[in-house]
């Protein structure tokens, strides 16, 4: 999975669905696109130091198939949310590091319907590699904070 920059809704509306049913851009337009490192083209082998201010995600939405009190999100199961933010917070560091910037992270907001919501008492499992959302917006119209309860 990764970033890639759109032109225009133009662009957006001329995306084709991929085996999941989610609209993507294809393999041969892929390589001419800005991705969310600053770099053009897909970042799975961008290893080297970006420049300050190349970091340019502020916030991703995360889908899910449920969620819980605490911010917890339960995915489709193949971790491709999780991998790209794990590989986004080492490259990010390593552009900190180079700058003397801090690290900066994209805000995680989950959008649920209040059906996708677990009752208080209920949790979504999760391990080390699963991302806790930063604030979860719900279908009656609710923003859910770590620190609040519903």
């Amino acid at each position: 999975m990764d970033m890639l920059e759109l032109h225009s809704m133009d662009d957006y509306e001329s995306l084709k669905p991929d085996k999941w049913g989610i609209p993507s851009l294809g393999k041969d337009t892929a390589t001419g696109r800005y991705n969310c490192f600053g770099k053009q083209g897909p970042s799975v082998r961008l290893l080297q130091q970006l420049p300050p201010g190349s970091r340019a995600l502020d916030m991703i939405v995360m889908p899910g198939m449920a969620f819980d009190e605490r911010l917890g999100r339960l995915g489709h199961g193949k971790g491709f949310y999780d991998r790209f933010l794990q590989r986004y917070k080492e490259i990010d560091k390593s552009v900190a590091d180079a700058s003397g910037e801090e690290p900066k992270m994209p805000l995680l907001v989950g959008l649920a319907l209040t059906e996708q919501v677990l009752a208080p008492d209920q949790t979504v499992p999760m391990t080390a590699t699963d991302w806790p959302l930063d604030a979860l917006v719900t279908g009656d119209g609710k923003l859910r904070l770590p620190d609040c309860a519903s």
